[in-house]
């Protein structure tokens, strides 16, 4: 009889267990943190888009934060990947790309450079276009990706003499 007992006891313990680990389940997955379809991982996702240059529409500007990236020292290393040089190494850091609010080519540009980086390494950020600008005169940017109109547009060429900015045009 006390044998009898004690196997319905772990009997229900492990029902117990199954239980609310299918209620944590359920829940992580109603709330998107769990995914069961089999999409890539963050490092996998980075070979899912191949682009490049020539893929690129249109002429554009990338304005990058030198003073920022010099103290990581990373400023080469993002020159190289936003100028689709041979070589680029691998880069083990985040950036923040900025993109002018309606700049809709602006925005393109921005997307596909994303796609060849691992998931959420670039993040992609709207502004206005005259806020943007400011900022970035002010030293308070990352990485800012303008068309060539919205560049014109929004005078971006007076960060071209900076010293702590470079500017790449494509």
């Amino acid at each position: 009889m006390k044998a009898a007992k004690t196997v319905v006891r772990f009997g229900l313990r492990l029902l117990s267990v199954a239980l609310a680990a299918a209620l944590v389940c359920g829940v992580l997955t109603a709330a998107g943190a769990i995914s069961w379809d089999g999409s890539p991982d963050a490092v996998s996702s980075a070979t899912a888009q191949t682009v490049s240059a020539e893929d690129m529409k249109g002429k554009y500007v990338v304005i990058l934060n030198k003073a920022l990236h010099d103290r990581t020292g990373t400023t080469e290393d993002w020159t190289k990947f936003f100028s689709f040089a041979e070589d680029v190494p691998l880069i083990m850091e985040d950036i923040t790309c900025k993109v002018a609010q309606f700049d809709a080519d602006g925005m393109d540009t921005a997307r596909q450079y994303q796609a060849r980086l691992p998931e959420n390494q670039m993040i992609i950020q709207e502004e206005p276009g005259v806020m943007l600008l400011s900022k970035a005169e002010l030293g308070r940017f990352d990485v800012v990706i303008l068309s060539e109109a919205a560049a014109n547009t929004y005078s971006a060429q007076t960060l071209n003499n900076r010293s702590d900015v470079l500017t790449i045009r494509m």
